[in-house]
């Protein structure tokens, strides 16, 4: 059942968790992956199916490998995941971010130059510190029926072939990336079904942008905007709705300044970034973001095609759209001239030259009259 590739998040999750309803339990799992959602979601799962109600605190066992409470050894979860249970069905062991799977702590390169990342699968194994891999090696296939260990990593080196094989043959590994935008989106109205409450595509697209495409922010903000819901008897969310309860829009305010921009409208500018000033957003972070969405924007302009886009930015097609459609209002070189400008603004902010709020409204008029120069606004 162990995965080695990333293709189907959603699919891989899915099967997971139905296996550990089903009561087919691993005596090994290795999960990493930047959706953290997901990965708790698992650990709940295993929590629940296999700890008796009442004796967390004797079953499961939670060891840190970085950073809180010392590192754990190899030694001590050997222990532990021998030990049986108190009262439940299996002893739960859960290690986080050991870095035992990652070239960095199970690997050494040797002299020679170290292959690529892009051509890491063509590789032979980086040499490895015999003692570690064995133990490890060793810790996987000696884990008894009567004990599960958890092991939850940052990152899991795949040429550390006899590592990931022992894995394989113990249990599972699996990775779980972000999910695609449609995907959350189908989600986010499961939720809302849920709870009688109906949303539109617009506003969960909003959710999702504002809330960097992930689960897990996107389960707190629903959780707010639920009992917002239950409290005002409301069964439909809007924009309008999000905007109040849920976190702020950044990037949406950041499109609406930029349209503002090349629409020549300097006072609407004005008062968009007054208002996200007033949000309590860093000076440096709306510079740093108008930076970065002009240059999205260049390479929107030079790419001209959704899908490239999506591929090249890594950003939801919904996005794409958008930056294509605002790309095609503002003339190239100008994008260029801007993108600088930010860069310019930064030096000027850092070196002392001038606060950062004048910094900003300087640069917000410049760009408004640079573009409407260009464009014929008057």
């Amino acid at each position: 059942m162990a995965r080695t590739r990333k293709q189907n998040t959603q699919a891989d999750f899915n099967n997971l968790k139905a296996s550990i309803k089903r009561g087919d339990i691993e005596r090994v799992y290795v999960l990493t992956g930047e959706e953290t959602f997901l990965i708790e979601n698992i650990v709940e799962s295993l929590t629940a199916e296999l700890i008796e109600p009442g004796a967390v605190n004797l079953d499961r066992l939670v060891c840190y490998g970085q950073g809180r409470g010392g590192k754990v050894s190899l030694e001590q979860i050997m222990t532990e995941v021998r030990t049986p249970p108190f009262l439940s069905k299996r002893k739960l062991v859960i290690v986080r971010e050991s870095n035992w799977l990652s070239a960095g702590q199970s690997a050494r390169k040797t002299g020679k130059a170290a292959a690529s990342d892009e051509d890491a699968d063509d590789t032979d194994n980086p040499t490895e510190p015999i003692n570690r891999t064995d133990a490890l090696i060793d810790l996987f296939d000696r884990v008894p029926d009567s004990a599960s260990l958890v092991m939850i990593e940052n990152k899991v080196d795949r040429r550390l072939k006899k590592l990931i094989q022992a894995v394989e043959r113990n249990g599972v590994l699996i990775s779980l990336e972000r999910a695609t935008p449609n995907v959350l989106q189908q989600w986010i109205e499961a939720q809302c079904r849920r709870h009688s409450i109906t949303i539109d595509r617009d506003t969960a697209e909003s959710l999702i942008d504002r809330c960097e495409e992930s689960m897990q922010i996107i389960e707190q903000e629903l959780t707010k905007i639920f009992l917002f819901c239950e409290a005002t008897k409301c069964r439909h969310l809007t924009r309008e709705m999000i905007d109040a309860v849920s976190l702020p829009d950044l990037h949406g305010s950041i499109f609406d300044l930029t349209d503002a921009l090349s629409s020549g409208r300097i006072v609407e500018a004005l008062r968009l970034t007054d208002t996200l000033i007033s949000q309590k957003q860093p000076i440096q972070l709306i510079l740093f973001m108008l930076s970065r969405h002009f240059r999205q924007l260049i390479c929107a302009a030079e790419l001209n095609k959704r899908d490239a886009l999506v591929s090249a930015l890594r950003i939801p097609p919904f996005v794409a759209d958008r930056l294509i459609r605002q790309a095609g209002r503002i003339n190239i070189d100008h994008l260029e001239r801007l993108y600088a400008s930010c860069f310019e603004t930064d030096v000027s902010i850092k070196s002392g030259r001038i606060s950062d709020r004048l910094a900003l409204e300087t640069l917000l008029v410049e760009s408004a009259e640079m573009i409407r120069q260009g464009s014929g606004h008057r």
